[in-house]
């Protein structure tokens, strides 16, 4: 799944599980993995969060 606006910008995640609320609607549970530069090598950021539905949509075909 691309998550939109959750973060900087469009990324890949993997959509776990979701989840309805009366206050919130309906979420997805996302995790995703981020690679940045330390500036000696590379290390990843993995982030999970609940996010709005609206925010997630399909990937669509590489290229």
């Amino acid at each position: 799944m691309d998550l939109t606006g959750k973060w900087s910008g469009p990324a890949p995640g993997v959509l776990l599980a979701w989840r309805r609320t009366d206050r919130r609607g309906w979420e997805a549970w996302v995790v995703r993995a981020e690679s940045y530069s330390t500036g000696v090598g590379v290390e990843v950021l993995l982030t999970q969060a609940w996010v709005s539905a609206a925010l997630v949509r399909p990937v669509g075909e590489p290229g």
